[in-house]
């Protein structure tokens, strides 16, 4: 067996390199897909004034708009190019009849499209827009499911997935929904995603979600996320929350069980206290809370010389602190 000098081993990823480079160049000359060109709408249509059935022969008649065809090109190129080298002549666009530059807006077979029949009626702009000012195909903004279904909404064509496609229909469900989508989906719908392929409201509406989480509760909603966890999430991210839950069901829920972590530390050396969040109270004085806590209404009354606008404070807890919410302003609302 024979054995490897250093550089012929450093020598072996470069070759490798070398040959996959060699067989893409290759593919693409065998014709394995069809390449990017600058080419320039705005000096064909603005500078020179052509029309689009210029290029595109069957635009208005045909289900496929057609590409350019050689000798449709070579009328004003043959000209042009004379004095161009020939990779740079307009014949290296073609592999013989076939255009073999970039179709930017072409539909895959699956959608059920007659240019023709469209063409006839609208301007070309009105799908392909701004088309007429572009100057590199690799930056033409192609036309997007969005633009059909407003345009069928306007002139009341039926909204079914059928219309448009021929295996697409209510019930399908793309790839991506496939595997792990149950559990990775809520990221997903969150991201709020431009793409057609990840756009939930074209399918679903913000009651498909509702409906869903009433019957089954998200994965993470379990015992922990009960009791403890969940009002974590809800100061970071309560718009999440709000996916499902109206402000109310948080009221409504707290009325009947108090959070874990409010434990009593009504005083010193703590003072912790409700109102210390929870203000201002919806109604006056602590029954607002504590309507049956037998402590609080064992205060002890007011001796007979005390008048509502004492300063209580002056006599009592001068140098200590008082078991008190609030600083002593105003004793009347308990010691009556």
């Amino acid at each position: 067996m024979a054995i490897l000098g250093r550089s012929t081993r450093a020598s072996i990823p470069l070759a490798v390199a070398g040959l996959a480079l060699a067989g893409c160049v290759l593919l693409r000359e065998l014709g394995g897909g069809q390449r990017p060109i600058a080419f320039n709408h705005h000096r064909h249509v603005v500078d020179e004034e052509l029309e689009c059935v210029n290029c595109h022969a069957d635009a208005l008649a045909a289900d496929a708009p057609g590409m350019p065809a050689p000798d449709t090109c070579v009328v004003c190129h043959e000209a042009i190019d004379a004095e161009k080298p020939p990779d740079r002549r307009v014949e290296t666009l073609f592999r013989g009849e076939e255009f073999a530059a970039t179709h930017a807006s072409a539909l895959p077979g699956e959608v059920i499209f007659s240019h023709g029949r469209h063409a006839s009626k609208e301007a070309c702009a009105d799908c392909h827009h701004g088309i007429e000012r572009n100057e590199r195909v690799a930056d033409l903004r192609t036309v997007r499911m969005d633009d059909c279904t407003r345009c069928h909404a306007s002139k009341e064509v039926p909204g079914a997935c059928t219309t448009c496609h021929r295996e697409i229909t209510a019930e399908w469900a793309p790839p991506g929904h496939a595997s792990n989508w149950k559990r990775m989906h809520g990221p997903v719908v969150r991201a709020h995603p431009e793409e057609t392929v990840d756009r939930c409201d074209l399918c679903h509406t913000e009651s498909t979600c509702a409906h869903c989480h009433r019957i089954e509760a998200p994965e993470n909603h379990g015992p922990f996320w009960h009791q403890r966890g969940h009002g974590i999430v809800a100061m970071v991210d309560r718009e999440n929350c709000a996916a499902c839950h109206e402000p109310d069901s948080c009221e409504r829920c707290h009325a009947e069980a108090k959070p874990r972590n409010h434990t009593p530390s009504f005083g010193s050396p703590t003072d912790g206290h409700c109102l210390v969040c929870h203000q201002p109270l919806r109604a006056e004085g602590c029954s607002a809370c504590h309507a049956d806590t037998p402590s609080h209404r064992m205060a002890p009354p007011k001796p007979p010389s005390h008048y509502p606008g004492m300063d209580c404070r002056a006599c009592h807890g001068v140098g200590q602190s008082l078991p008190h919410v609030d600083n002593g302003d105003d004793c009347n609302s308990c010691h009556l």
